[in-house]
């Protein structure tokens, strides 16, 4: 290869390697906070959990839901806002006759504008409000950090919650 061949090549590569890194540190979602109101749609069993018994599922059972994601300012539902998956296995379940826990590992996606915001980790049923990793995402979410706050409202039987979404990084 010739001294000027090889010169255009180390440019090249040089040019790329800044565009790449300028292309990554640009994606990083600035921190946020977004409040959302969860109305689940639909709620099915998975592993042989029956969801329409009142009995608490066994380790290994789960469930899969689906839900619209809305504006929230606390007390007042805004405009429709995405949507919102979620897949749940049981890993351990204590219960009472006065309490107890069931806990869950959660995969969550929050379908948002501008991109899906990615949530892993583990969810305690019983607890009135659990805070969820927020690992990764997808376009303004490439590389989210942070965790949500996930809050039932209600009552017992409600299909609605309170999504705090806390972007770090």
């Amino acid at each position: 290869m010739s001294g000027k061949r090889r010169a255009l090549v180390v440019v090249i590569a040089a040019t790329v390697a800044v565009m790449i890194g300028a292309a990554v540190s640009s994606a990083a979602p600035k921190p946020q906070t977004i409040s959302l109101l969860e109305v689940d749609n639909s709620f099915v069993g998975t592993g042989g959990f029956p969801t329409t018994s009142n009995a608490p599922p066994a380790v290994g059972q789960g469930f899969v839901s689906t839900g619209v994601l809305y504006k929230w300012a606390g007390t007042k539902k805004g405009a429709a806002y995405g949507n919102i998956r979620v897949v749940c296995t049981v890993t351990s379940v204590n219960l009472t006759n006065t309490g107890g826990t069931i806990w869950t590992s959660c995969d969550v996606s929050f379908f948002l504008p501008g991109g899906v915001i990615a949530l892993s980790g583990p969810l305690n049923l019983t607890a009135p409000s659990s805070n969820v990793p927020v690992v990764g995402g997808n376009g303004a979410y490439v590389g989210a950090e942070g965790v949500v706050n996930h809050r039932n409202i209600g009552g017992e039987n409600s299909s609605t919650s309170a999504d705090v979404i806390h972007i770090t990084n």
